[in-house]
């Protein structure tokens, strides 16, 4: 039988409470009735005083979702911190930074949560989406220390592993990543942003059979939502000389999301598609990517990666990525999907700040969560949003994996 979680009574709920007695009481009392309304009126303007800072946040992060990264998002969330949001909201939008390339300000944003002696775990998520401002921002081995020296305190996350081990996979420190990866896995289940990075791991020590057991579960079963899974992917199907299947996974990945904190663009993958999909290039250019897997697979240039050009696509001989198949569910992510039905019901219709982000464990969870959409209902504001101004994310729902990511609602 599964466990039921109770929650604590947030800060939030608790002043609501409060206003509401006072409110209440104040129609016992022995004075005239425009008194009350007086008093009434006194305590509810004293109340959105006192949350405006939650109003400012839910307007940003809706804005945000909607695609809108002008002044109507960023200065509704500077003016949510400049207000005193507590510490988890203060992490969502440290993360928001983070994704959206103004690293600094995301930095700058998450370390005073760190320091904040009343920030409690939200100072641990704080490290691990912070880790990510440090590594956009070239501070490589601040980025990898201070996630080595949470987890040294006890602390375990996916977030946590799943950016540690792609900051040692990218910096090419197999052995670390391989004692990071062992240990990861010990006493948990293994999301798709783990998943990739094990894969990851075979691909660069060269061991692509199991490499293919891995792509083959997380692209066909899984569907992972995030690219580098389809890059890798792709990679296995170029060493397998199976040409056409790597066309269909890089077209898979553009789809995907890319943010800021992605290993990837989308650039990157289309230039790739370029190279295979023309027949006077494929053959020579299939070769240099098996010559230098490595570089490929943490997305970097490689020799004759400027050979792939714009070509003629009448030609006969053209490649083109196939329409991705339904995603076959695996027995243990059924199980998975079973065991988390209530819950992945519930989120469905959570508001993300992020607009994403495909639940993702690569991601940091920086979900808008029920107090701010009913605070903000109860202020006149619409918390369900124009079916036309919602990105469509609906490709990757069952994925379980985006790592640190991102400001989700399903978190």
């Amino acid at each position: 039988m599964p466990n039921v979680q109770q929650k604590k009574m947030s800060k939030g709920s608790l002043v609501a409470l409060v206003f509401i007695a006072a409110m209440i009481g104040s129609a016992f009392l022995p004075i005239n009735v425009w008194f009350k309304v007086a008093i009434d009126a006194v305590l509810v303007l004293l109340f959105l005083f006192i949350r405006r800072g939650y109003i400012y946040f839910y307007r940003g992060a809706m804005a945000l979702k909607k695609n809108d990264f002008g002044p109507k998002a960023w200065g509704n969330l500077e003016k949510a911190l400049k207000a005193g949001v507590d510490p988890e909201r203060q992490v969502m939008i440290g993360s928001a930074y983070i994704q959206r390339g103004d690293a600094k300000r995301g930095v700058e944003v998450l370390e005073k949560v760190i320091v904040n002696p009343k920030a409690g775990s939200f100072a641990n998520t704080a490290i691990v989406t912070c880790s990510m401002g440090y590594w956009n921002l070239g501070e490589q081995e601040k980025a990898i220390k201070v996630l080595e020296d949470l987890r040294a305190t006890g602390y375990r996350d996916d977030n946590l592993s799943v950016n540690l081990e792609t900051y040692l996979l990218e910096r090419k420190e197999l052995k670390k990543a391989k004692a990071a990866i062992d240990e990861g896995r010990k006493n948990n289940t293994e999301s798709n942003g783990l998943m990739d990075n094990r894969g990851w791991y075979y691909i660069q020590m060269g061991n692509w059979k199991k490499a293919k057991e891995v792509y083959d579960e997380l692209i066909d079963d899984r569907n992972a939502k995030f690219p580098e899974a389809y890059l890798h992917g792709a990679q296995v199907s170029i060493h397998d000389g199976d040409i056409a299947q790597a066309v269909d996974r890089l077209g898979w990945g553009t789809s995907k999301r890319f943010v800021s904190t992605c290993m990837i663009n989308k650039d990157y993958l289309e230039k790739l598609l370029l190279g295979l999909e023309n027949p006077k290039t494929r053959e020579a250019f299939a070769k240099a990517m098996e010559d230098n897997y490595v570089e490929v697979s943490i997305g970097k240039t490689f020799p004759s990666f400027d050979d792939a050009c714009e070509f003629d696509e009448d030609d006969a001989e053209v490649i083109k990525p196939k329409e991705k198949p339904a995603a076959a569910l695996s027995a243990s992510s059924s199980a998975q999907k079973s065991d988390n039905a209530g819950e992945n019901v519930a989120s469905a219709t959570d508001e993300n700040i992020n607009t994403d982000i495909d639940d993702d464990d690569r991601e940091p969870n920086t979900d808008l969560d029920e107090e701010d959409a009913e605070l903000a209902a109860s202020l006149g504001y619409d918390n369900t949003p124009d079916p036309e101004d919602i990105p469509n994310t609906g490709l990757d729902d069952d994925d379980d994996r985006e790592p640190n990511t991102d400001l989700d609602e399903n978190d």
